[in-house]
């Protein structure tokens, strides 16, 4: 993880199966690592919490973990930080909330660092009402680590979910389910909930560079 976190040296100990403690050389380089989260190894989230010498270790809870996820589909003009800080608060607890311009375009598009709570469904979409009309608005989520297919969470692949049956999807013949590669923020495809939402005629989702 040295080279990934940019450390020099990073010292790691495993006190039991799946938990690992990480001593850094400094709280700079530390408190970096968590800023710029989440992090994966192998595809497997990485859960880390500030260490309490004081604390047990049964008082960690490794449930929950914020992500930064990217919101598409509002018009130009909805894409605000107090609309998108109310949209994210419907995903849970809202940390930051950011407009960053696109490509060489001057509109910003909205995303938020939420924390999850990682026994939860990811949430594919959220129907906002505006004014005037409704409006479907994708989740796409920055450094998602191998999530179900399936069943919508995180932790195991659907071949090896024990929750929904994999062909099992609920949607038309010619539409995936609804959890795919499409949650990632680096993948322009709707989800099929946005593909039955505005007619199968996917919108541009951002500006190429």
């Amino acid at each position: 993880m040295t080279r990934v976190w940019k450390v020099d040296r990073v010292n790691c100990s495993q006190l039991g199966t799946g938990h690992f403690s990480f001593t850094f050389l400094s709280e700079e380089e530390k408190q970096r690592v968590f800023d710029t989260g989440p992090w994966c190894f192998s595809s497997n989230l990485l859960v880390l919490k500030e260490c309490d010498p004081d604390t047990p270790d049964i008082c960690y809870d490794f449930n929950n973990y914020a992500f930064w996820v990217n919101f598409y589909g509002l018009p130009f003009e909805r894409d605000t930080n107090e609309v998108i800080r109310e949209i994210a608060s419907k995903l849970g607890e809202v940390i930051e909330v950011k407009l960053e311009a696109r490509g060489n375009s001057h509109y910003k598009m909205g995303k938020a660092k939420v924390m999850l709570n990682l026994e939860n469904l990811l949430k594919t979409g959220i129907l906002v009402n505006l004014e005037k009309k409704k409006v479907w608005v994708e989740c796409k989520y920055e450094r998602l680590p191998h999530y179900c297919y399936s069943c919508g969470r995180m932790g195991h692949y659907a071949t090896a979910c024990k929750e929904i049956p994999y062909e099992k999807s609920g949607l038309p013949d010619d539409l995936p389910g609804r959890y795919g590669h499409w949650l990632r923020v680096d993948v322009q495809e709707l989800s099929p909930y946005g593909k039955i939402f505005y007619g199968k005629q996917e919108p541009v989702l951002e500006y190429t560079e």
